[in-house]
C-alpha cells in the first residue's frame, strides 16, 4: 500500500475487532458453512490445510518450522553448493517430519524463475500496490516477476483476453502466472496457461476451487463503508457500480445486503458502472440530476469515486457538506491531498504475499485442492465523508392567485 495510507491523520478500523457488527452478523465462512477462510489473524498456513489433512506439508512449513525462508529451504533440499551440510540436513529432515513430498520437487533447471502477473488494465493504481508487494515475496525465493497486460479489443467481443500473448509466455519458460482480478474469458485463459501453475488475487467467488484463490471479503469492506455512513445520519446512500466484472457485481450485492441490514433496503440504490474514472463521472451525473439525489455514495474502486467527486463539482455540490463520497482500494489517489477519500483498504501487502506463497508452492511440487483465503479488509477514513447528511431542503409553499 501507499504510504500516504497510513498517515497519523486517517481512521482506521479493523473489522477484526467487530466482527459481529461490520457485515450483518459476520462473512460467510467464519462458521465454516461455506469451507473458505476468512482472514482475521495470521494463522492462514494452519488454515488454508485443513481439507488436505495435518499429514502433507508445504515448502513454507518446513521453512518455517527451522526459521528460514522458503528461499534457504528450497536450496537446500536441491542441495546447491551455497548452503552448509549442516544446515541441508537439518532442512532434509525437517521436510521428511512434515510430510513434504520431496519426490516431487522440481529440479533448479526446469524453472526459469520468472513469474508473470496477469492483468486486464495497467491504469489501475491498486495493482501496482499488489505487484509490489508480489515483487518483494518472490524476490525471498530467487524469483521474479513480470507484469503482463491480457485484454485485447476485437470487433466480435468488447474485450477478450490475448490467449496469443500467454501462450507466448509459456513458450519462454515462465514457472506459473498470477492472474489479478478477473480476466474476460477465463476458460481461455486457463488453457493457454496450459499445465503451469495458476493463483488469483482479488478474483471473484465464482473461482473458488478451479485454482488458488486470496481474495478481499468485499461483503465486510461493503459493509463497514455502510456502517460508517449510517452512523453519521445518512439514510439515502446510492452506489456505482456492478456491472464490467463479476466482483464489481459481488461488491454492489454486498452493499444492498448491509443496506437491508439497516432496514434501508427500500432507498438502496444502484447506479452501473465499471471500473473507471469516465463512467464514474457518467454515473455520478445521473444521481445528482435526479429528483432524490443521495447524500452519500459509495463506489466500485477509487478511480470511480473521482469521477463521482469531479460530478460533484460540476453539478455544485460541496464535499462532505452536501455530498458524502467513499471509494475501495486504498490507493495513492485515495490518500492524495487533493481528493482525501474515505476508502476501503484491502491489505494489499497480505493479498499479494499469500498469493506468491501459493504459486511458489505449486512450482515446488505442492498438489492437492485449490486453496481459498479471503482476507478481512479495513475502512480508511478521511474528509470526503466526514460529514453527515446535508439538511433537507424546504420545499417551496404553492400561492394560490385567484
Amino acid at each position: 500500500m501507499s504510504n500516504d495510507a497510513s498517515t497519523p491523520s486517517d481512521d482506521i478500523t479493523d473489522p477484526a475487532t467487530d466482527s459481529s457488527g461490520t457485515a450483518g452478523g459476520g462473512p460467510e465462512g467464519i462458521d465454516g458453512s461455506t469451507g473458505q477462510v476468512v482472514e482475521q489473524v495470521d494463522q492462514v498456513a494452519e488454515s488454508i490445510q485443513q481439507d488436505e489433512g495435518p499429514t502433507r506439508g508445504t515448502l513454507r512449513d518446513v521453512a518455517d518450522s527451522l526459521g528460514i525462508s522458503s528461499a534457504v529451504a528450497l536450496r537446500a533440499l536441491r542441495g546447491t553448493d551455497d548452503i552448509r551440510p549442516q544446515m541441508a540436513t537439518r532442512v532434509r529432515e525437517a521436510a521428511e517430519r512434515l510430510h513434504f513430498p520431496l519426490e516431487e520437487l522440481a529440479d533448479e533447471d526446469s524453472h526459469h524463475g520468472v513469474v508473470a502477473v496477469l492483468v486486464n488494465t495497467m491504469r489501475n493504481t491498486w495493482i501496482s500496490d499488489l505487484v509490489r508487494a508480489i515483487r518483494i515475496e518472490l524476490t525471498a525465493t530467487g524469483r521474479s516477476a513480470v507484469v503482463v497486460p491480457t485484454r485485447r479489443r476485437v470487433p466480435e467481443y468488447p474485450v477478450a483476453a490475448d490467449t496469443e500473448a500467454i501462450e507466448s509466455l509459456v513458450r519462454v519458460g515462465v514457472d506459473g502466472f498470477l492472474m489479478i482480478s478477473d480476466l474476460a474469458d477465463m476458460d481461455s485463459v486457463l488453457e493457454a496457461t496450459g499445465d503451469r501453475p495458476f493463483a488469483g488475487i482479488g478474483c471473484s467467488r465464482e473461482f473458488v476451487g478451479r485454482f488458488d484463490t486470496v481474495r478481499i471479503d468485499d461483503e465486510v469492506g461493503q459493509g463497514l463503508l455502510v456502517d460508517h455512513l449510517v452512523g453519521l445520519g445518512h439514510t439515502e446512500i446510492a452506489h456505482v457500480g456492478g456491472v464490467g466484472a463479476e466482483v464489481a457485481r459481488e461488491r454492489a450485492e454486498g452493499f444492498r445486503k448491509t443496506m437491508e441490514r439497516h432496514g434501508l433496503a427500500e432507498t438502496a440504490r444502484v447506479e452501473p458502472g465499471d471500473f473507471t474514472e469516465q463512467v464514474g463521472h457518467t454515473a455520478g451525473s445521473m444521481l445528482l440530476r435526479g429528483s432524490k439525489v443521495p447524500t452519500a455514495i459509495t463506489c466500485a474502486n477509487d478511480l470511480t469515486a473521482i469521477g463521482v467527486l469531479s460530478a460533484a463539482r460540476e453539478a455544485g455540490y460541496e464535499v462532505p457538506e452536501q455530498l458524502a463520497v467513499a471509494g475501495y482500494g486504498n490507493t495513492s489517489l485515495a490518500a492524495s491531498g487533493i481528493a482525501q477519500l474515505t476508502s476501503v483498504d484491502p491489505n494489499s501487502d497480505r493479498l499479494g504475499a499469500l498469493a506468491a506463497q501459493f504459486l511458489v508452492d505449486r512450482v515446488s511440487g505442492h498438489e492437492g485442492p485449490a486453496r481459498d483465503v479471503a482476507v478481512a479488509p479495513s475502512i480508511v477514513v478521511r474528509r470526503s465523508s466526514s460529514a453527515g447528511p446535508r439538511p433537507a431542503q424546504e420545499r417551496r409553499k404553492r400561492i394560490s392567485v385567484d
